[in-house]
């Protein structure tokens, strides 16, 4: 009996023990806390209809962040027609309470929750509302969230608010009296958390304060503002490309596209994501045909060395660029580049524009399209619109020059 007790004993052991090791991988396995942040909808500033209003999430960490995110905001064209629900979320890390929360703040109501500090974020925003009405409307928030977990109220919020777009500033910056925010790293987590989580586009901003005061009267100034976007291809640069047209709709605003070709002796494969490339610039350079404020650049580049080349002959050539976080997987100008990347959330360009040694002194959006959606693929998007390429000569409308 004893013998057969211990038999029983070991048996029961060995089971528990390989329970235990095979539940934490299966767990891993099955449950993806991300599917939960997937949106039904394509939420991006491309496939947003005409018309209708633009939904921006822009977070902040500190103080400091308000006005640069005031003059984006300002820069993305907020008009009747083409209003811009946005949505400021003041960040803060949790401590002294015993519990998270999520403050919603209403005009005239002062909570328990809010800071000194949030009380001048939210002024900001309301006093830019109120000298905008009609064109923008601001709820804002304030997060008391531990910093492993803020990522997760940033995604709930944003699938809760339907936003095309969230805005993070970039970890890496200076408060007013110059020193390095303490929370940078901690913040660096959130930000490619929020990355690879978020329902929805994510842009991160490199404020080099090139801007200005745009947050200002800017439609009636007389101050001229220069917007560039450097496009190699892929959903990220079509993204990018998406928002600064509808910044370049502004009077005073202007766009240059300098397009990067790779050049090849060898015929060109197209595929369906360079086709999408084609017909969304066909479309941009068909729309601004008489826009005198709008430019396009083709480069033609052989390897990695020419898109450094030409990157920096144009970096300080505008107030503000825009690149997408990742370009096409069809190219190899970027190969190689991957051993110089000191921030791989920016990606490749984005980290050439924003490293600590880039010689690039002005302001910079890193731009990532939504990842992922229950729906069609992306041509099935009713706010997609295709050029009749018949019309066009084909070879025209896909031109690869050789190098002069």
């Amino acid at each position: 009996m004893f013998a057969m007790d211990t038999e029983v004993y070991s048996i029961m052991l060995i089971s528990i023990v390989v329970l235990a090791a095979a539940v934490g991988p299966i767990v891993k396995i099955l449950y993806k806390p991300a599917k939960k942040y997937i949106a039904h909808k394509r939420r991006t500033i491309q496939h947003s209809k005409p018309g209708s209003e633009l939904r921006i999430l822009g977070c902040i960490v500190h103080e400091d962040h308000t006005p640069s995110i005031i003059n984006l905001l300002a820069a993305s064209n907020p008009t009747p027609q083409n209003p811009i629900f946005f949505y400021p979320v003041h960040l803060i890390e949790l401590s002294g309470r015993t519990a998270p929360i999520l403050v919603a703040h209403q005009i005239g109501k002062r909570t328990e929750f809010a800071t000194q500090c949030s009380d001048h974020i939210i002024n900001a925003f309301r006093l830019y509302e109120a000298q905008h009405q009609g064109t923008v409307m601001v709820n804002p928030f304030t997060a008391i969230f531990p910093y492993a977990t803020m990522h997760d109220e940033v995604c709930a919020l944003s699938l809760d608010k339907k936003v095309s777009m969230v805005i993070l500033p970039f970890h890496k910056c200076r408060t007013a009296d110059g020193t390095e925010e303490e929370s940078a790293n901690a913040f660096r987590a959130v930000n490619r958390s929020i990355l690879r989580m978020a329902p929805c586009s994510v842009a991160i901003f490199v404020d080099r304060g090139t801007m200005g005061k745009i947050g200002s009267d800017h439609k009636n100034s007389t101050n001229s503002y220069s917007i560039g976007v450097i496009f190699l291809g892929g959903k990220d640069d079509r993204e990018a490309l998406a928002y600064a047209n509808r910044m370049a709709n502004c009077p005073n605003f202007s766009l240059t596209v300098v397009r990067l070709i790779e050049y090849s002796p060898k015929k060109y494969k197209i595929t369906s994501d360079m086709e999408r490339d084609f017909e969304l610039m066909n479309e941009l350079r068909f729309n601004n045909a008489k826009n005198e404020r709008f430019v396009y650049k083709e480069e033609v580049v052989n390897d990695s060395v020419g898109v450094i080349s030409v990157i920096r002959t144009v970096e300080n050539s505008f107030d503000l660029i825009l690149v997408g976080r990742w370009q096409n997987s069809y190219s190899e100008l970027l190969r190689g580049m991957t051993e110089w990347n000191e921030f791989p959330e920016l990606g490749f360009i984005g980290d050439m524009l924003s490293s600590t040694d880039s010689t690039c002194g002005v302001s910079v959006l890193v731009v990532q399209q939504q990842q992922a959606f229950q729906g069609g693929d992306l041509m099935e998007s009713p706010k997609y619109t295709i050029l009749d390429m018949h019309s066009l000569h084909w070879d025209t409308a896909k031109t690869f020059p050789e190098p002069h």
